[in-house]
């Protein structure tokens, strides 16, 4: 089977957005009063009720996570956890593979953003939150669709203390660990290399030479 490698992200920014500290500030000092989807809703409550059903343990979050690929992985890797896998997207999660998800992964559709706004009215705490190669918006009036600029920033920042991102963009990287900073949360930026690429794009991305970044909170 042909490789075709994957482009690497074209964008006029050649910098962390002009921005991007009075969007981040603004949205870190302004409730974001959007109505929550329904759909959104009713995966929370299936959470939830899963959750209890499983006695409260300890959860590790996969927002974003696509055809489910790191879920899985996760799952297999953290078998005392419940396994959470996000994503709008309910094509990308109805495939054969996530057939063989283990009984402490739960795949739900949703608006990833309500998710943690629901979490966060909930008090729920999660050990673990990855964000895996998210789409990086790279047109600069875009900036409020990344994870950085976003106006439910907030409502990411606390509902874990153990966040990882990772994206072949190292703009985006540095944009993500500014917002921490700026948040006031400790964090690290650093080359990545996966030993075991666990998604679509990480695999693609290794195999085409892309940078790959990654950042962590510190008690990531």
């Amino acid at each position: 089977m042909s490789f075709t490698p994957a482009k690497t992200i074209a964008s006029r920014q050649a910098d962390t957005h002009k921005n991007l500290k009075s969007i981040v500030t603004k949205h870190l000092n302004t409730e974001f009063k959007k109505p929550i989807a329904a759909y959104s809703q009713i995966a929370f409550d299936s959470f939830y009720l899963r959750w209890l059903e499983l006695g409260k343990p300890k959860i590790i979050l996969d927002s974003a996570c696509g055809t489910g690929e790191s879920t899985r992985f996760f799952a297999d890797q953290h078998p005392q956890y419940l396994v959470v896998g996000l994503d709008q997207s309910a094509k990308r999660l109805l495939n054969d593979d996530n057939k063989k998800l283990a009984d402490n992964g739960l795949l739900l559709r949703c608006d990833c953003t309500d998710f943690w706004r629901l979490a966060e009215k909930a008090q729920i705490r999660f050990e673990k939150h990855f964000l895996l190669y998210p789409n990086p918006w790279p047109k600069t009036e875009h900036f409020q669709r990344r994870w950085q600029g976003h106006p439910r920033l907030p409502s990411l920042l606390v509902i874990s203390d153990a966040t990882v991102l990772r994206t072949n963009w190292k703009i985006y990287a540095q944009e993500f660990h500014e917002a921490l900073s700026i948040a006031g949360q400790a964090a690290t930026l650093s080359r990545f290399e996966p030993a075991v690429p666990i998604t679509a794009f990480e695999r693609k991305y290794s195999l085409s030479g892309h940078e790959l970044w990654q950042v962590k909170t510190e008690s990531s």
